[in-house]
């Protein structure tokens, strides 16, 4: 629950006096278990400078409204260090401070950290947040649904996707879906179709909204001696997989919502979050599963994988700007995001880390989707989920063309 899990741990500010006037109270919201943050400022006792630092555990569908209102009222409860979304960046950019130059550089993080962590950059190169972990798509399959349909290895590319859905996909005799391959091409019951939406369409080559703030979704782009149009051919493509008048049909709105199907071993193939792992693990022990990274287009020059990606950073409101910026340093050199990410279940978002879960299978496909993170510039995440789902929506009940839903999300986003 938002805001009711508080706690204060005696951490550490790396680089600052012992005395006692260089001690600084911080207050950090996250969205991760606080055990974790009670473990990790357990192991950093013995590092000079004592602070505490104030945890407190948010809501992600609540911290944008908590983080305004507390704005709003001033006073001791603004956050220090705050934990943030990629996706609400445009959004709210102009409430968080920049980096002393001292502390950190745009070089710094190029060189350290992936490279979709650049969105946390300005124009001018100065440092909104540091890259901090990622939640981006993977593809999760069943791997005895797999063995049943003699299928060995999961889907590199979308083609592949196709097919391995068809083996795998069972109907009755009355054409109704029993065991799905897929879960594609509805919105109203699976769960992150505005991601795999928006993924299928930066993996076509279209910005959605290009540098400058303009919507493009939907544009021409030349491929070779032809013109295409990849939105189109997304929204095109993962309609197939919910129309009954064709072959690749694997999916319907009659079926529980994709991750339930999934856990409940009816479904092959599901799209979902890295951050789910542990969720479809606790929810069924026995399902025998593994993760691979999202399908790309086949021939594809470029590995894109969509999801948000998390930084740390430091509200302008902070009184505490120059001790906030020095923790949060801290807490992402090699040692601590190494440790962090060990302890979270995720992965490092450091360049000289990320090499290090090849060994892994489950954290090897994690390492390659975040590696691989493509980030666009979302002007309303609330309002993108929406739009994105409906667009889904309008094209399998047919109540748009391609062209004209792809015209009626572009003037939503404007």
């Amino acid at each position: 629950m938002a805001g009711i899990s508080v706690l204060v741990l005696t951490g550490i500010l790396p680089g600052m006096r012992s005395n006692q006037e260089a001690r600084e109270n911080l207050l950090m919201w996250g969205f991760h278990d606080p055990d974790i943050m009670q473990a990790f400022m357990g192991v950093t006792q013995d590092i000079e400078g004592a602070s505490e630092i104030q945890y407190v555990l948010k809501d992600i569908n609540t911290w944008e409204s908590d983080f305004l209102n507390t704005l709003a009222r001033g006073g001791d409860d603004i956050p220090d260090i705050l934990v943030f979304p990629s996706d609400y960046l445009q959004k709210h950019k102009d409430k968080l401070s920049f980096a002393p130059i001292a502390i950190l550089t745009e070089n710094a993080i190029k060189q350290q950290f992936v490279e979709s962590g650049d969105v946390f950059l300005s124009a001018k190169g100065d440092v909104f947040g540091i890259p901090f972990y990622a939640d981006a798509l993977v593809l999760y399959w069943n791997k005895d649904l797999f063995t049943q349909n003699l299928i060995t290895l999961p889907p590199k590319t979308w083609n592949e996707f196709s097919e391995i859905s068809n083996k795998i996909t069972r109907k009755d005799s009355t054409g109704t879906v029993t065991v799905s391959g897929a879960a594609l091409g509805r919105g109203i019951n699976i769960k992150n179709t505005p991601l795999i939406t928006s993924t299928l369409f930066l993996q076509g080559g279209d910005e959605i909204i290009d540098q400058t703030g303009r919507v493009v979704l939907g544009g021409d782009r030349q491929s070779g001696s032809v013109i295409v149009r990849p939105a189109e051919d997304a929204l095109r493509f993962m309609s197939d997989f919910s129309n009954p008048r064709k072959t690749i049909q694997s999916w319907s709105p009659a079926f529980p919502e994709a991750r339930e199907a999934f856990v409940s071993q009816k479904l092959g193939m599901y799209l979902g979050l890295m951050s789910e792992y542990k969720e479809i693990k606790d929810i069924n022990p026995h399902l025998n599963f593994a993760v691979a990274p999202v399908p790309q287009l086949k021939d594809s020059p470029r590995t894109v994988t969509g999801g948000t990606l998390y930084a740390l950073v430091v509200p302008k409101a902070s009184p505490k700007q120059q001790s906030a910026w020095t923790f949060a340093k801290y807490f992402s050199n090699y040692a601590n995001s190494s440790w962090y990410a060990d302890a979270s279940g995720g992965v490092s978002l450091r360049r000289d880390i990320l090499p290090q879960y090849q060994r892994e299978s489950m954290r090897s496909a994690f390492a390659e989707a975040a590696l691989t993170l493509k980030l666009w510039m979302v002007p309303d995440p609330k309002l993108a989920e929406q739009v994105f789902r409906e667009v889904v929506e309008d094209v399998a009940l047919e109540r748009a063309t391609f062209r004209d839903a792809l015209n009626k999300v572009k003037a939503r986003l404007e």
